[in-house]
């Protein structure tokens, strides 16, 4: 039957889920993506943390390719679900925007999309009235092995620290990124590799776990990890100088 999975995600209010990976694989493995909630950001500030974090001739590239693929000028590649052997079209799910995803609006909405899983994409903390809704839980990819690197810039702190790049996902509670590890996988470097180009892969990668842990969700054969308050490290946003050192490891790695 598939769950019924609700998308969170903060972008600008012009930018279109028609066809979003995530969503139109989940679609494609039998699951029923009810909607996305957005919490609305202002352009600007969005274009300022795509660049921060994937550098400009990235953002201006993968901002093309969307736009000839909205356009019907370029054409999207089959999407794959977790049995190979299932493809699927992309996907168009209703989108419902909010001042906040913690605010009496967004919850109301929540509640009537009666979500069994919740997948956060790029969002703040999410608190309890809306973490109680749904009856499987709700579900974060994080760009960092955990609890090691907990909290913000972690693919860049990891970089500059010589530590393994990696995404884990994991229930959501609300604390930073503090519930249980449901599965992780680190990301390969590899020659001409930068920060941006490393998320880049993350994002990939995300996408193929997010798939793979709702459908252990659906079959109730999840194993998740625990870690003790306080284990690891919480990170915060990193400074550009920090940034340009964590490239230039990267370069002298090769």
């Amino acid at each position: 039957m598939g769950l019924r999975v609700v998308l969170f995600s903060r972008v600008p209010r012009w930018y279109s889920f028609r066809g979003e990976q995530l969503a139109t694989r989940l679609a494609a493995a039998g699951h029923e993506v009810a909607g996305v909630v957005v919490e609305r950001v202002p352009t600007i500030a969005s274009f300022r943390e795509w660049i921060f974090k994937l550098g400009l001739v990235l953002v201006v590239k993968k901002s093309l390719a969307k736009g000839l693929r909205l356009l019907g000028l370029k054409k999207s590649a089959p999407i794959k679900a977790a049995d190979p052997a299932v493809t699927g079209p992309a996907v168009s799910p209703p989108v419902f925007l909010v001042d906040s995803h913690n605010s009496p609006a967004s919850v109301e909405i929540v509640r009537k999309l009666r979500p069994d899983v919740i997948v956060l994409r790029g969002c703040g903390i999410i608190k309890k009235p809306i973490l109680e809704i749904p009856t499987k839980g709700t579900i974060n990819p994080h760009y960092a092995l955990l609890p090691a690197f907990r909290g913000m810039d972690v693919t860049e702190w990891a970089a500059l620290l010589g530590a393994p790049v990696a995404v884990s996902v994991h229930y959501v509670d609300e604390g930073v990124d503090t519930g249980a590890v449901l599965t992780e996988r680190r990301i390969p470097v590899e020659l001409g590799d930068t920060l941006g180009g490393l998320r880049d892969k993350s994002a990939a990668a995300a996408v193929d776990l997010l798939v793979e842990v709702v459908r252990l969700l659906e079959a109730g054969t999840t194993r998740p990890v625990s870690h003790q308050k306080g284990e690891g490290r919480q990170y915060f946003v990193m400074h550009p100088r920090l940034r340009q050192l964590a490239n230039e490891r990267l370069r002298r790695a090769r």
